[in-house]
């Protein structure tokens, strides 16, 4: 399954606040997300060449169904990825000029003819991909989901803590 995890709507905040599984797994994950978006769209349509090393992955997905409606989406899902690619490099100590292959297929994407193609819809806050955890905004559906669901996955490395709300959104029925 593929998710981004919207614990903020500061990207870099999230990002920090990913555990460190989910960091890694933002960068691939949504990598696939924007590449299956835009090819949905018809990007590099008829043209094999363009289209070879892109992922194509998780089509019928709420996320990827979101990101291939609006380029306004899709740049979020963008600034999301690279934020989670930015904290790759700082938790792991991967110098500036290294980038994980799963974002180098998306910076090989035309900017221009992304932008350029036929978006069906219009601009939306992102899906609760959450399972039971739900919210009226979706940041705090996201915070819900975090405390409650990803629990066995709480590890941060580095000099990343813990998001200080975490005891705000346990709920004793998890």
């Amino acid at each position: 399954m593929v998710n981004a995890f919207w614990l903020d709507r500061d990207l870099d905040q999230t990002a920090r606040w990913l555990v460190d599984r989910h960091v890694l797994s933002s960068v691939l994950e949504n990598a696939m997300v924007l590449t299956t978006a835009v090819q949905s769209n018809g990007y590099a349509e008829g043209d094999p060449e363009a289209r070879e090393g892109l992922y194509f992955s998780h089509a019928d997905h709420p996320l990827t169904r979101w990101a291939a409606a609006h380029p306004d989406n899709w740049e979020y899902l963008r600034d999301y990825t690279e934020a989670a690619h930015d904290e790759w490099r700082y938790r792991w100590d991967h110098p500036p000029e290294e980038t994980h292959g799963s974002w180098a297929t998306v910076e090989s994407l035309d900017r221009g003819e992304v932008s350029a193609l036929d978006w069906p819809g219009e601009p939306s806050d992102p899906p609760q991909v959450t399972g039971r955890w739900h919210a009226e905004d979706y940041v705090e559906a996201y915070r819900l989901y975090y405390a409650n669901e990803k629990r066995h996955l709480f590890e941060w490395s580095r000099d990343r803590t813990a998001p200080p709300w975490l005891d705000d959104y346990r709920r004793d029925s998890a």
